[in-house]
């Protein structure tokens, strides 16, 4: 039998952050536990999702420690400091390390999740999985639950600009493996088949454009659906052995977890 798991909400295009009051008033949130990393709110970043919150008269608890590949301390520590908020929902802005680690304390804590991606490759807004490091053991665990995918999640292509060449090039590539892997994976099936199909025109016609230039509107629009669209197909059939092979490089070598894949698509 096969099944399509999807978000709740989901919300595309420039500025369409500014949902996240809507959605939170919708339901009755209080206090955001906003999840990023420090260079999104070094670079200016996260100041757009805190612009929202201030603008709505959102209070929120501003939570940084997230690493590239996250870590069960990460995980643990944001549990602790999401308790003591007082917050009653999430907010994860950045790419899959951010939106990982907050579905890591979403899953502990047992609440809400709104995920707003910065980066066009990991899909972890729309999947139902989350890949945490167990530094001891030093391996990644894949975590996969479907009550871990966000309720909300917020596709804004503006978030992505400030994204440097090297990144958008990795993450583009971590989006084109997720739609090859998936489409040859044994799950495929017609819908899925549908998505990643797409996903790999898409990528194909826009990758290149938004790596040579960060701020080409149509590039950057088309990368962000493109990998949304990719990981609505693995999250619902799996992947293949360029992510199996991918994952100790990121737990042993803290790689990044779009470079590995690229390194290794050409199985």
């Amino acid at each position: 039998m096969n099944r399509i798991i999807l978000n709740e909400t989901s919300y595309f295009g420039a500025g369409c952050r500014s949902v996240i009051a809507v959605e939170a008033a919708r339901r009755g949130f209080k206090k955001a536990f906003f999840v990023t990393d420090k260079d999104l709110v070094k670079f200016g970043v996260a100041a757009e999702i805190i612009k929202v919150f201030d603008d709505n008269h959102i209070p929120y608890e501003l939570y940084s420690d997230v690493k590239a590949n996250p870590t069960i301390a990460n995980v643990q520590n944001g549990v602790a400091a999401y308790k003591a908020s007082g917050a009653d929902f999430i907010v994860a802005l950045g790419g899959g390390s951010s939106i990982d680690t907050a579905k890591g304390i979403g899953i502990v804590v047992n609440n809400p999740d709104f995920a707003l991606p910065t980066t066009a490759g990991t899909a972890a807004e729309v999947t139902i999985n989350y890949v945490i490091i167990d530094e001891d053991a030093r391996k990644k665990m894949v975590c996969v639950d479907p009550n871990d995918i966000p309720a909300v999640a917020i596709v804004d292509p503006e978030l992505m600009y400030s994204m440097p060449k090297g990144l958008t090039a990795a993450t583009g590539m971590d989006a084109l493996t997720h739609a090859i892997e998936s489409y040859i994976t044994p799950g495929a099936w017609a819908m899925s088949d549908m998505f990643e199909l797409k996903a790999i025109e898409m990528i194909a016609q826009n990758l290149k454009a938004a790596v040579d230039n960060g701020k080409d509107t149509v590039a950057r629009e088309a990368m962000s659906q493109a990998q949304y669209i990719a990981g609505m197909g693995f999250s619902n059939v799996g992947l293949g052995i360029v992510h199996s092979m991918a994952h100790p490089l990121g737990a042993f070598y803290d790689t990044p977890h779009g470079v590995a894949n690229a390194l290794l698509l050409p199985y």
